[in-house]
Protein backbone atom coordinates (compact mmCIF):
# COMPACT_ATOMS: atom_id res chain seq x y z
CA UNK A 1 0.00 0.00 0.00
CA UNK A 2 3.15 2.54 0.37
CA UNK A 3 4.30 1.80 -2.74
CA UNK A 4 0.66 2.84 -4.06
CA UNK A 5 0.60 6.20 -2.78
CA UNK A 6 4.01 6.99 -3.22
CA UNK A 7 2.79 6.05 -7.23
CA UNK A 8 0.25 8.71 -7.08
CA UNK A 9 2.65 11.41 -6.02
CA UNK A 10 5.11 10.28 -8.94
CA UNK A 11 2.11 9.56 -11.68
CA UNK A 12 1.90 13.40 -11.42
CA UNK A 13 5.70 13.89 -12.56
CA UNK A 14 5.48 13.40 -15.83
CA UNK A 15 2.96 15.59 -17.34
CA UNK A 16 4.67 18.51 -15.59
CA UNK A 17 7.80 17.58 -17.30
CA UNK A 18 6.43 17.08 -20.58
CA UNK A 19 5.02 21.05 -19.94
CA UNK A 20 8.40 22.15 -18.78
CA UNK A 21 11.22 20.44 -20.95
CA UNK A 22 11.68 20.69 -24.39
CA UNK A 23 10.13 17.13 -25.69
CA UNK A 24 9.00 16.52 -29.00
CA UNK A 25 5.26 16.49 -30.16
CA UNK A 26 4.32 13.15 -29.84
CA UNK A 27 6.33 12.51 -26.70
CA UNK A 28 5.02 15.18 -25.31
CA UNK A 29 1.38 14.56 -25.90
CA UNK A 30 2.15 10.71 -24.56
CA UNK A 31 3.63 11.92 -21.40
CA UNK A 32 0.56 14.40 -20.65
CA UNK A 33 -2.17 11.96 -21.41
CA UNK A 34 0.14 8.61 -19.99
CA UNK A 35 0.94 10.85 -16.84
CA UNK A 36 -2.62 11.51 -16.23
CA UNK A 37 -4.22 8.49 -16.40
CA UNK A 38 -1.36 6.54 -14.71
CA UNK A 39 -1.72 9.32 -11.89
CA UNK A 40 -5.70 8.60 -11.70
CA UNK A 41 -5.47 4.78 -12.12
CA UNK A 42 -3.00 4.96 -9.22
CA UNK A 43 -5.64 6.72 -7.27
CA UNK A 44 -7.79 4.25 -8.30
CA UNK A 45 -5.43 1.48 -6.92
CA UNK A 46 -5.85 2.13 -3.70
CA UNK A 47 -9.64 0.46 -4.04
CA UNK A 48 -8.78 -1.72 -6.14
CA UNK A 49 -5.98 -4.27 -8.14
CA UNK A 50 -7.82 -3.58 -11.13
CA UNK A 51 -6.51 0.37 -10.74
CA UNK A 52 -2.82 -1.13 -10.04
CA UNK A 53 -2.77 -3.44 -12.89
CA UNK A 54 -3.81 -0.39 -14.95
CA UNK A 55 -1.47 1.48 -14.07
CA UNK A 56 1.28 -0.83 -14.61
CA UNK A 57 0.29 -1.16 -18.59
CA UNK A 58 0.55 2.70 -18.66
CA UNK A 59 3.76 2.66 -17.02
CA UNK A 60 5.10 -0.05 -19.38
CA UNK A 61 3.80 1.58 -22.21
CA UNK A 62 5.62 4.94 -21.14
CA UNK A 63 9.10 2.67 -21.03
CA UNK A 64 8.74 1.01 -23.76
CA UNK A 65 7.41 3.93 -26.33
CA UNK A 66 10.73 5.97 -26.54
CA UNK A 67 11.92 2.51 -28.13
CA UNK A 68 9.38 2.28 -30.52
CA UNK A 69 9.39 6.06 -31.59
CA UNK A 70 12.23 7.82 -32.63
CA UNK A 71 13.17 9.66 -29.63
CA UNK A 72 16.09 12.32 -28.04
CA UNK A 73 18.37 11.25 -24.80
CA UNK A 74 16.27 13.61 -22.84
CA UNK A 75 13.00 11.88 -23.69
CA UNK A 76 14.08 8.24 -23.03
CA UNK A 77 15.82 9.12 -19.67
CA UNK A 78 12.22 10.98 -18.83
CA UNK A 79 9.74 8.80 -20.42
CA UNK A 80 11.63 5.25 -19.26
CA UNK A 81 12.46 6.28 -15.49
CA UNK A 82 9.04 7.27 -15.37
CA UNK A 83 7.85 4.28 -16.35
CA UNK A 84 9.76 1.44 -14.50
CA UNK A 85 9.16 3.61 -11.75
CA UNK A 86 5.19 3.53 -11.81
CA UNK A 87 5.64 -0.23 -12.94
CA UNK A 88 8.22 -1.26 -10.30
CA UNK A 89 5.63 0.51 -7.51
CA UNK A 90 2.50 -1.00 -8.90
CA UNK A 91 3.53 -4.34 -9.50
CA UNK A 92 6.53 -4.60 -6.77
CA UNK A 93 6.78 -6.82 -3.36
CA UNK A 94 5.40 -3.44 -1.24
CA UNK A 95 2.05 -2.66 -3.85
CA UNK A 96 0.04 -5.28 -2.10
CA UNK A 97 -2.72 -4.47 0.32
CA UNK A 98 -1.88 -5.71 4.24
CA UNK A 99 -3.51 -9.60 4.47
CA UNK A 100 -4.56 -10.16 8.03
CA UNK A 101 -4.63 -14.16 8.90
CA UNK A 102 -6.68 -15.23 11.95
CA UNK A 103 -6.01 -18.71 13.54
CA UNK A 104 -7.90 -20.05 16.29
CA UNK A 105 -7.41 -21.23 19.64
CA UNK A 106 -5.53 -24.94 19.58
CA UNK A 107 -8.09 -27.66 19.98
CA UNK A 108 -6.76 -29.49 23.15
CA UNK A 109 -4.60 -28.26 25.87
CA UNK A 110 -1.27 -28.39 25.50
CA UNK A 111 1.00 -30.25 29.11
CA UNK A 112 2.61 -28.04 31.32
CA UNK A 113 6.62 -27.44 30.89
CA UNK A 114 8.12 -28.98 33.71
CA UNK A 115 10.19 -27.22 36.09
CA UNK A 116 13.36 -29.16 36.63
CA UNK A 117 13.76 -31.93 34.42
CA UNK A 118 14.49 -35.54 35.64
CA UNK A 119 18.16 -36.62 35.39
CA UNK A 120 19.71 -38.24 37.52
CA UNK A 121 22.63 -35.83 39.62
CA UNK A 122 26.43 -36.09 40.31
CA UNK A 123 26.15 -36.31 44.33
Amino acid sequence: MLSRSVAILIGSWLPMLAVMLPLGRFHTANAIIAGIAGTLLSLAALADDRGRIGAAIVGGWVALSPFIFPATLLEKVVTVSWGITMFAFMIGPFSHTPVVTVSGAPQKATPPVEDEPELARAA
